[in-house]
């Protein structure tokens, strides 16, 4: 088959280098550049330094025949200037069996998310969230009118209620929490062929600062803009104020990434006030262009497979017969 494969390639060679290739009209270059707002931030020396958490989890399994050994935590970390970087988190092994796992420990890593979320809200001035706000809350209200999630039954937890404790966190914090994405194939600003975090990084010169934010009301995306309308209703219903998520995209370095942020809004805040008072308290907590709370949290959340066969071995199954074995 792999020589099959490799004909077909070849064969729309022309068709996938032209996708990739992608040649924009002059007038779209110039709408990706009038929508991006150069800007570096810099704290002010004389304002009280910020305290910043970031929350982030990781996962990863081996799937047996009949059974599947994981590992799962979520970890948090806090940096100030007084007493510098105090790391939090919690962990989760277990051996279990039930269909699509994947699906599952996805869920169950977001619920360690929120529940993380909820312990530290008091303990930061801001919160950095790893993903996307919409996309959570899309997964989390899916599941809730969902059944057959049977780890999630196992683990007695509760998709409505992790999604009211999100939405509660949210409201009654709305200006401390921000959601970045490292990477994103949303459409919502430009609406192009790829996602728009391509564009903005390939045709904003390198400078640093953070496209025109705009409302997910406004999203070039259907799905998105439906999203963004339930999530609404669901906090007006859930917290009985009215809160919308803006989406911009921000260099935080010169020639760095772009990252994706959503932020939480109050009816009448200027989302572009926010952003460049975000991009100034992390201005001091920035490596290669990223903060580093998140960074560290990745690190310390990440589950390699070395770290999953090591389990394995303990428990004495790293040997045992593995569900896509060979025949």
């Amino acid at each position: 088959m792999l020589a099959q494969v490799l004909d077909v390639a070849v064969s729309v060679f022309g068709s996938l280098r032209s996708k990739i290739d992608e040649v924009l009209a002059v007038d779209n270059i110039t709408k990706i550049k009038d929508l991006w707002i150069p800007y570096k931030g810099s704290r002010n020396p004389y304002l009280k330094p910020y305290t910043i958490a970031a929350i982030d989890s990781g996962f990863n399994y081996n799937e047996y025949r009949g059974y599947v050994l994981y590992v799962l935590n979520a970890v948090s970390v806090i940096i100030n200037d007084f007493m510098g970087e105090k790391i939090d988190g919690s962990v989760d092994i277990d051996v279990v069996s039930c269909n699509n796992i994947e699906n599952e420990l996805s869920l169950l890593s977001i619920s360690m998310e929120v529940k993380t979320l909820t312990k530290i809200l008091h303990a930061a001035d801001i919160i950095l969230m790893d993903g996307s706000l919409i996309a959570i809350f899309s997964k989390l209200r899916r599941a809730s009118l969902e059944d057959n999630h049977e780890l999630l039954e196992f683990k007695g937890v509760n998709t409505s209620q992790i999604l009211k404790e999100l939405i509660y966190s949210i409201s009654i914090y709305p200006r401390k929490i921000i959601f970045i994405s490292k990477n994103s194939n949303a459409k919502d600003v430009l609406g192009f062929v790829k996602g728009d975090i391509y564009y903005f990084e390939r045709y904003t010169d390198g400078l640093p600062g953070h496209s025109k934010p705009i409302h997910l009301t406004h999203s070039r995306h259907l799905g998105i803009q439906t999203a963004n309308r339930v999530f609404r209703r669901m906090v007006r219903d859930v917290a009985g104020i009215d809160i919308s998520i803006a989406v911009s995209y921000v260099r935080f370095e010169p020639f760095s990434r772009i990252y994706r942020l959503e932020i939480p809004l109050e009816p009448g805040e200027d989302a572009d006030t926010r952003i460049k008072h975000f991009m100034d308290v992390v201005s001091d907590f920035t490596v290669a262009g990223y903060p580093y709370p998140l960074m560290r949290a990745d690190q310390m959340a990440r589950v390699g497979l070395e770290d999953i066969n090591r389990i394995a071995g303990i428990l004495g199954i790293l040997r045992d017969p593995r569900a896509r074995e060979p025949l």
